[in-house]
């Protein structure tokens, strides 16, 4: 608690209401107790010099014992609020482009001599607004730090995650930067004074500092870079992002991993443990929220709290669906879809950064929108093109000679030519193939004209394809096969991955021509046979040190399942119907594929999991038909029609009024009960 100020004549200073209303002041601090009793606490404040003349402070600011008054505020009425960080006359809103109000003016400034106006064209982030911090939310800041104070392995478990080849998109340095401030700011806390009331200070100085924006400069350094968002300038930005990475590595780690039974020894405590990283990293990105400021850290914790919000909810969630409108509207706003190199007040590094912001919001973008069969939020049309150059971080970061003699190790392409799978490798592959994506989505979910539709689909394809052979052959999980590569599945996945990503895109539109031209069929059956066989792979190759199910359920149900299911109704036809058929598929291999599918979608999903229950689901519908191939019953046509026509239904996954995958509505049973069940 602040001491008490004493008048001249040695009373105890009284405040404003009560001095100014010539009654008795019992001098607590930050309030007093007949404020507190008049409900008039928003208008206690304690004047340094109440004789002196002059201008009392404006509703919102803060007064010069802000700092007392925080340290009791969880103590107040609701109603109080306190504004924390400096306002400002003037606020641009970011990235403002070429049909914007300020274009013309802006793109002539040359031409005019108005110095002091400040247009948005180009600017990033622009200028944020202070945050108005009441009783309930400088708690839930508390709570939020108190989250990873009492979390002792957090970056223990971030550190493994990046250790195990995940594709982790925020940069190393980063990451590291921000643990090791948050660890020093904890460290010094006093053990022996209130806890809260520390932390209500620290959670004060984050939120001044998010309200300034992070500025940058041709000249600034790393290490620059860094201090501006750690330290004295931590930043709630900062602090969410190694909230989601941690709620991701817990979600992503082995319940007998050591290090995690450490820190939640019971099952229940590890339920809770991770209820409460995602509870936290949420309530962090609102506090962002509030503070009205974009750039490209507020990108990297959106992002990864869309994966942490896919991994705890399930991929069709509508958590995760929002949280992505909110990453969508940060990158444009922050002008991150718009790369120019010859933007002189931005250091090389710190371009390659955006760019992978950049890029993986449009990979996520696309994900999620082929998952549900939305439209993509982010519009490849409108977007810089430019993946991050194949480069190591610790080169980039380096600079000067050590940067040059990677930058002269690169191909024409932008690859290293040194044969090794960088963090970065993978991020700009994936990014590359999720234009081909967005072209494939704009084809299949938008009004695409029929007249051309072979030869575009076909040009897609055809590019897609060239892309992916021009690729580095130590990134290409194909060639890895052919060589009788025995790499684990942990050191494989990101290439396995990525070769899914690309064979999926192909399936999508070799799935679009057979719908609406009726050709095709063969390429499109050759294509699902092969991602199925991988999906099937993975599940027989699990690491042990991670928990690989909450992951695997998505990959069964993104690439498996559309897979799976295009095979089995075909062989649903061929079953039912005597007549010839035009494509003769492998039976045999199939079934036998399709059975082990549909134990991979038993035992691979838990109650906890997000996509638990669409895997259920689909596990009975598939069940019910692969039953009618392997022992087909007579059936009458009218309800062979109704079967088939149920199933067509269930599987068309580019009507996004056809299906509905939220786990929220789906039924527990009989969600996609055929006739006759």
């Amino acid at each position: 608690m602040a001491s008490r100020a004493v008048r001249r004549n040695g009373t105890l200073q009284s405040c404003e209401p009560c001095r100014k209303s010539k009654l008795r002041c019992d001098h607590a601090r930050p309030v007093c107790g007949r404020c507190v009793t008049k409900k008039i606490t928003a208008r206690c404040y304690y004047h340094p010099a109440p004789m002196t003349k002059g201008v009392r402070s404006p509703a919102g600011t803060s007064h010069p014992d802000t700092g007392a008054r925080n340290r009791r505020l969880s103590s107040l009425s609701s109603s109080s609020k306190l504004g924390i960080g400096a306002s400002t006359s003037l606020e641009v809103p970011g990235y403002l482009g070429a049909t914007s109000y300020s274009a013309v003016l802006a793109e002539h400034q040359r031409h005019h001599d108005h110095s002091d106006v400040v247009f948005g064209a180009g600017d990033r982030g622009g200028v944020g607004t202070p945050m108005m911090m009441d009783s309930s939310r400088l708690r839930a800041s508390v709570e939020l730090l108190r989250v990873l104070y009492d979390y002792p392995v957090y970056d223990v478990l971030i550190w493994k995650l990046y250790s195990r080849k995940s594709i982790v998109v925020v940069p190393h340095r980063v990451t590291e930067a921000v643990i090791r401030s948050l660890r020093a700011a904890f460290a010094a806390l006093d053990g022996h004074a209130d806890l809260d009331v520390q932390l209500q200070d620290l959670v004060c100085l984050v939120s001044r500092n998010t309200c300034k924006p992070l500025v940058a400069h041709a000249g600034l350094t790393v290490e620059e870079y860094c201090a501006s968002f750690t330290g004295g300038n931590l930043r709630w930005e900062a602090v969410g992002i190694v909230l989601s990475l941690s709620g991701i590595a817990i979600l992503s780690t082995s319940d007998d991993d050591q290090d995690l039974m450490q820190a939640a020894p019971a099952s229940e405590a590890r339920s809770r443990l991770r209820a409460q990283i995602v509870d936290a990293s949420n309530a962090c990105l609102n506090f962002c929220d509030q503070a009205s400021l974009v750039n490209e850290l507020l990108g990297f914790a959106q992002y990864q709290d869309v994966m942490l919000k896919t991994q705890y909810y399930g991929d069709s969630s509508y958590q995760a669906w929002r949280r992505l409108g909110d990453l969508s509207a940060t990158i444009y706003a922050a002008g991150l879809h718009q790369d120019n190199p010859q933007d002189d007040t931005c250091p090389f590094f710190l371009r390659q950064w955006r760019r992978i912001c950049f890029a993986s919001a449009f990979y996520a973008d696309k994900a999620l929108a082929t998952f549900a069969g939305r439209p993509p939020l982010i519009n490849y049309r409108y977007c810089t093109l430019t993946p991050p150059i194949d480069l190591d971080e610790e080169a980039l970061v380096a600079g000067g000679e050590a940067l040059d003699a990677a930058l002269s190790n690169l191909d024409a392409q932008g690859w290293n030519t040194q044969t090794q799978n960088f963090r970065v490798s993978m991020l700009r592959l994936r990014f590359i193939f999720s234009v081909f994506r967005d072209q494939a989505l704009e084809m299949a979910l938008g009004t695409y004209e029929d007249w051309d539709l072979i030869q575009k689909s076909d040009q897609i394809i055809k590019e897609a394809r060239a892309t992916f052979h021009a690729a580095p052959a130590f990134i290409r999980y194909d060639i890895q096969v052919e060589d009788h590569d025995t790499e684990s599945y942990a050191s494989s996945f990101p290439s396995l991955h990525m070769y899914l990503h690309y064979l999926y895109t192909i399936f999508i539109l070799q799935r679009v021509l057979v719908k609406r031209t009726n050709t095709g069929h063969q390429a499109l059956f050759d294509t699902a046979r092969q991602a199925l066989s991988i999906v099937i792979r993975i599940g027989s190759e699990c690491d042990q040190s991670m928990d690989l199910n909450r992951h695997y359920t998505w990959l069964i149900l993104y690439y498996g399942l559309p897979s799976a299911s295009v095979l089995t109704l075909e062989l649903l036809h061929q079953t039912q119907e005597l007549s010839t058929h035009a494509v003769s598929l492998p039976r045999a291999e199939i079934i036998r594929n399709l059975s082990v599918f549909l134990s991979c979608l038993s035992w691979v999903p838990r109650p906890t999991h997000g996509n638990y229950h669409t895997c259920k689901e689909a596990e009975k519908t598939l069940s019910h038909i692969l039953d009618q191939i392997i022992d087909p019953q007579p059936i009458l046509r009218e309800s062979f029609d109704d079967v088939t026509s149920g199933l067509h239904n269930f599987l068309d996954w580019y009507n996004p009024n056809s299906w509905d995958f939220n786990a929220e509505s789906l039924p527990f049973t009989d969600g996609f009960s055929l006739p006759g069940n």
